[in-house]
């Protein structure tokens, strides 16, 4: 679980497979472990991303926002086998039903579907800049709400030539200041991380670019959601529907269990996060709603003085028997 012998050892991997080959899902063991199965794979998942995104030196590939809590493109990074090696990622997470993180802004996946040529891709705006720097996007309403002749002079000189294709020389007027600032967007989300998103969304459409649903259905907000999960209030019901119970008595799930889903139930909206947090690791709803979260609550012991741990790989809650409730 070497962060960066994990890294090389995908890189490695990925690099000898063909695309029918990338197109399967992923069987994951780790050196030295007998362990495999849905689990280890969800585990595997979870580590190697965290290894690219944590990486440093040649393979940092993205850069942290504090404020937004968002993963970005690294525009200086020039790798393109370990950006291609993370859009495989993203891929087979989907094959393996495994959803990841919400740690890119929703303009990602906007682009990755105008890869594809969906007509479900929606243009890009100032909203989609704001996702990735609220300071930029705010620099750009201001000359769009800048309405005196004196607009390039206040706002000097920024390089509209380079942005979008423009001639050079091109002066900024009130006339056209939605032409350039349009064309800014364009080239920040296209020539300004070419080099980045390429390889990536190369790595993507090896796993999913023959995906139907992906080219003619799917939107950005959808693509997301099948990615990382939605947003949706938790449903304990739900959760339960879809549990299964391990070590307990018939008596003990009659009586002891349903105590357990009562308490559950009563939990507020924020203790039902942290619920489902302690036993995920994640607070995202799986694709298919809460009742696939396939939660395993097995009896750990008897006795007030033990604490509940869980096994978030497996979405295990080991859960000892108190005397109430």
């Amino acid at each position: 679980r070497d962060p960066d012998a994990l890294v090389k050892d995908v890189l490695m991997i990925f690099d000898g497979m063909s695309e029918s080959q990338l197109r399967r899902p992923l069987k994951v063991t780790f050196d030295g472990e007998e362990g495999a199965g849905p689990g280890v794979t969800k585990e595997f998942f979870q580590v190697v991303l965290r290894s690219f995104l944590d990486a440093e030196g040649t393979f940092q590939l993205f850069r942290f926002n504090e404020h937004q809590r968002t993963y970005w493109f690294n525009e200086s990074a020039s790798n393109p086998s370990a950006f291609r090696a993370c859009g495989i990622l993203l891929g087979q997470a989907v094959l393996n039903n495994v959803l990841v993180p919400n740690i890119f802004p929703r303009v990602l996946y906007k682009r990755l579907l105008q890869d594809l040529d969906s007509p479900c891709a929606a243009p890009l705006g100032l909203e989609d800049v704001a996702s990735v720097s609220r300071e930029t996007a705010q620099s750009l309403q201001r000359i769009l709400e800048y309405a005196s002749d004196d607009i390039a002079a206040v706002f000097g000189d920024v390089s509209w030539g380079m942005a979008g294709g423009l001639s050079e020389g091109v002066s900024l007027t009130p006339e056209n200041k939605e032409e350039l600032v349009q064309s800014y967007i364009s080239w920040y989300f296209n020539e300004r991380i070419a080099g980045q998103l390429a390889p990536l969304s190369e790595g993507f459409r090896a796993i999913l670019g023959c995906s139907a649903l992906l080219q003619t259905m799917v939107d950005a907000v959808q693509l997301e959601k099948i990615v990382c999960g939605g947003t949706e209030p938790i449903d304990v019901a739900a959760i339960r529907r879809g549990a299964t119970h391990e070590g307990w008595t018939e008596d003990e799930e009659q009586e002891y269990l349903e105590t357990f889903w009562h308490v559950v139930e009563s939990f507020t909206e924020q203790e039902k996060v942290q619920f489902v947090m302690f036993v995920t690791a994640s607070d995202r709803v799986p694709l298919r709603g809460w009742q696939d979260l396939q939660l395993i609550v097995q009896k750990n012991g008897i006795g007030n003085e033990r604490l509940p741990t869980a096994h978030t790989c497996f979405c295990q809650l080991l859960l000892p028997r108190y005397s109430s409730s």
